[in-house]
């Protein structure tokens, strides 16, 4: 992670069955593959959660990509090109995408929800 500075707000990242958890801090993070780098900002560190999880609405604006879900397999496609740049599986609800980033992150998982709050 690039670019990591003290969350100073009150807003809490909210799972399971409503329960707020702590926001540590935000960062900006280059996500390295064999096609493509991908940017991804204001990303919150809540020590809590044990795997990495990030917003398709986000990923996709900051990297002008689109995803293609299918029951048990998803793409990550160039706006332009239509060429898959990623790809992953799917797991217990999530979209998993196991590749070996150059980075030290060795699965992210995607999520579909959206925040419940508009500073996050």
């Amino acid at each position: 992670m690039t670019h990591v500075e003290p969350y100073l707000g009150n807003d809490q990242l909210h799972v399971g069955k409503g329960k707020g958890l702590v926001i540590s801090n935000t960062a900006h993070i280059l996500l390295h593959t064999l096609k493509r780098v991908f940017t991804l900002s204001n990303i919150l560190h809540v020590p809590h959660i044990k795997k990495i999880i990030l917003s398709v609405q986000q990923f996709c604006r900051e990297n002008y990509v689109f995803f293609e879900f299918y029951s048990s397999v998803f793409y990550i496609k160039d706006l332009i090109t239509k060429e898959v740049l990623l790809s992953g599986q799917s797991k217990d609800g999530l979209h998993v995408i196991s590749e070996s980033f150059s980075t030290s992150l060795s699965q992210i998982f995607f999520s579909t929800s959206m925040a419940t709050s508009s500073n996050i």
